[in-house]
């Protein structure tokens, strides 16, 4: 009986692990110590996300350089795909607006070990064909990507709101995905929870 006991407890423990790696079991942690952010649209409508330092830490501490200094103020909703994603906080609004500079890609094609799972309401940097080309703008899912697993740095995810981005997708669009009415992020605030934020590593080009 004990040695059944036992085998099932270790056989238990293994699925869990291979689970994990696998990207099919996301651990998440949801204690009071995440930052949480809160986006408000021009529409009056706001979303809230928790973000996860310990998956993404330079991509974390990036956003909230942003947001705390008024960057994201007004930068559109750049791109909305029904039923796959909605993009945000490009300057520009025409899909290639960024802050001046790059950060790492943190995710596991570019080295990077990053386990969060792409699922409905996961929030990651967009960027472009390569790695190490992201800055200010980021994606929210609106459906499960999980074969974007390690191609992206996922770095948070919907706590509320989600309902207002499948709105986004019922919107008129152009060609390009666009909003023919344009939205823009008014402003993000920011709690930190006693999470203390670095200066993110950013790269210029010089």
């Amino acid at each position: 009986m004990r040695n059944n006991v036992i085998l099932t407890v270790f056989f238990s423990i293994i699925v869990l692990i291979f689970l994990y790696r696998e990207n099919i079991l996301a651990i998440v942690s949801t204690d009071d110590s995440m930052p949480i952010a809160t986006i408000f649209f021009d529409n009056d409508k706001k979303i809230t996300i928790e973000l996860y330092p310990h998956y993404a830490p330079n991509t974390v501490n990036n956003f909230l350089e942003l947001a705390g200094s008024g960057f994201y103020e007004y930068t559109f909703v750049s791109q909305v795909v029904p039923g796959y994603f909605v993009k945000m906080g490009d300057p520009i609004g025409n899909g290639y607006g960024f802050p001046g500079y790059n950060i790492e890609s943190e995710c596991k094609f570019n080295n990077f070990d990053n386990k969060l799972s792409l699922t409905r309401g996961t929030v990651a940097m967009a960027r472009s064909e390569g790695f190490n080309t992201e800055g200010s703008q980021f994606f929210i899912l609106t459906e499960d990507a999980k074969y974007l697993n390690g191609q992206y740095s996922a770095f948070g995810k919907v706590v509320d709101g989600i309902e207002l981005l499948d709105e986004f997708g019922t919107l008129e669009l152009n060609s390009n995905y666009q909003p023919k009415n344009q939205i823009f992020i008014e402003h993000i605030s920011v709690e930190l929870n006693n999470y203390i934020k670095a200066p993110p590593i950013i790269y210029t080009g010089d």
